[in-house]
């Protein structure tokens, strides 16, 4: 029975740093995840002047408005856009939850070896 309590210690060592690593991967995929959406928002917005101004002049002016603009499809427009956006940010964010797990658990298998 000394023999498997010797093996499990190193084994509960190696699994801890297993998961402050998955831990640290994950906090740095959610914050890039989070930026790359800003940084998405921003762009979509400034991109999508037209729409910006077509639902502007609809409101301004009524049924009127709406008659001399294409509002349905600068927004279906803008949508696929978002769309884009929103799966373009959540491969970023996996990328780096996964490149960042596999760095940390890297460094700390070297300071664990010294």
């Amino acid at each position: 029975m000394a023999t498997d309590h010797v093996t499990a210690e190193p084994m509960r060592v190696w699994l801890g740093r297993v998961a402050v690593a998955v831990v640290i991967g994950l906090l740095a995929g959610v914050i890039a995840y989070l930026i790359a959406r800003a940084i998405g928002s921003a762009w979509l917005l400034l991109s999508q002047q037209a729409l910006v101004e077509a639902t502007r002049l609809a409101l301004q002016e009524g049924v009127m408005g709406l008659a001399n603009t294409n509002l349905r499809a600068l927004r279906l427009a803008a949508e696929a856009q978002q769309r884009a956006i929103a799966e373009l940010s959540e491969w970023i964010g996996l990328g780096v939850a996964l490149a960042a797990s596999i760095i940390a658990f890297v460094r700390l298998e070297l300071q664990a070896s010294k």
